[in-house]
């Protein structure tokens, strides 16, 4: 498990993607920044709403998920290479979690960061609402993860479902068609931040913090049972 993992963790910190994640981290502090130079700054639920909601959750977090997600079987199965660790008689969840572990602690550590600092610099310096954004911001990373992971290794055409799924399912639908959110990972990560800090997204609507993450664990888990399970069952190339 640990050479699979370090085998994966390579293919994270290749340098495209380490830039790729990196910059897109940059965009949500960015933001913030340029809009605290306003005179008349906007008030915190538009802060919360366009750039933690709509950008950080919506956007950033998926698609850099979404990019190192790939490097779990994406790769592996375009180089035709994973016949290599499948024929191994090692069980196949012992392949699959290093793997998910390997995509999911690079995002996670990297967002934390974007997420305290877009967080603190918004909220004027208040550190637990920046921690709140932060804890939201790392259940969403591993939420997208696990589904980027599975999604992988049921169709070829990963990248392009997981980006239509990005801006139509969490960019639209969650955002107009109201029980769409009980399905949303963003709307998840809102609810995190919401529980740990009640005082953010306070004029939404959510779930309780206790439900929230139990949901959040049973979804992460029939994921990865079904991404073993299709591991078991696929034609390896």
């Amino acid at each position: 498990m640990k050479s699979l993992f370090l085998l994966t963790l390579r293919r994270v910190l290749a340098p495209t993607r380490l830039l790729m994640i990196a910059g897109l981290a940059l965009v949500p502090f960015a933001v913030t920044s340029l809009i605290l130079l306003i005179p008349d700054a906007p008030p915190v639920q538009i802060f919360e709403q366009l750039i933690l909601n709509t950008l950080l959750a919506g956007a950033i977090i998926p698609l850099a998920t979404l990019a190192t997600g790939r490097a779990a079987f994406g790769d592996e199965i375009s180089d035709r290479t994973l016949a290599n660790i499948t024929l191994t008689p090692n069980p196949r969840w012992k392949i699959v979690l290093p793997k998910l572990l390997a995509v999911v602690c690079v995002p996670v550590l990297i967002m934390a960061v974007s997420a305290y600092l877009t967080g603190y610099l918004g909220y004027g310096g208040d550190r637990s609402a920046a921690w709140a954004v932060t804890i939201g911001a790392m259940a969403a990373v591993v939420l997208y993860s696990t589904l980027f992971v599975w999604l992988d290794l049921v169709t070829p055409h990963a990248v392009g479902i997981g980006l239509a799924y990005i801006v139509v399912w969490e960019g639209l639908f969650s955002r107009f068609v109201y029980g769409v959110r009980f399905f949303s990972i963003r709307s998840y990560a809102t609810s995190v931040t919401h529980g740990v800090d009640e005082r953010r997204f306070a004029d939404g609507v959510h779930t309780g913090l206790g439900l929230t993450v139990a949901v959040m664990a049973v979804v992460v888990a029939v994921l990865f049972l079904l991404s073993v399970r299709r591991l078991r069952t696929m034609d390896s190339p």
